[in-house]
């Protein structure tokens, strides 16, 4: 199997939110969720998880 198909197959399989959330707090912001980010300490939430995307980004980083 390539790498490609593999992480299509680990996206499928796990929810991203449900993982995250075993290491963050998140709150449901509109159809994402939000929290503070686990690489750098910050008061405010930055960190957004899309869960139509499968993906995570945080913007203070």
């Amino acid at each position: 199997m390539d790498q490609n198909n593999n992480i299509a197959q680990i996206k499928e399989a796990l929810d991203i939110v449900q993982v995250v959330s075993n290491y963050v707090e998140l709150k449901q912001t509109g159809k994402n969720f939000s929290g503070r980010c686990p690489f750098h300490q910050e008061k405010t939430p930055s960190f957004i998880v899309s869960p139509d995307l499968q993906r995570y980004k945080c913007f203070g980083c």
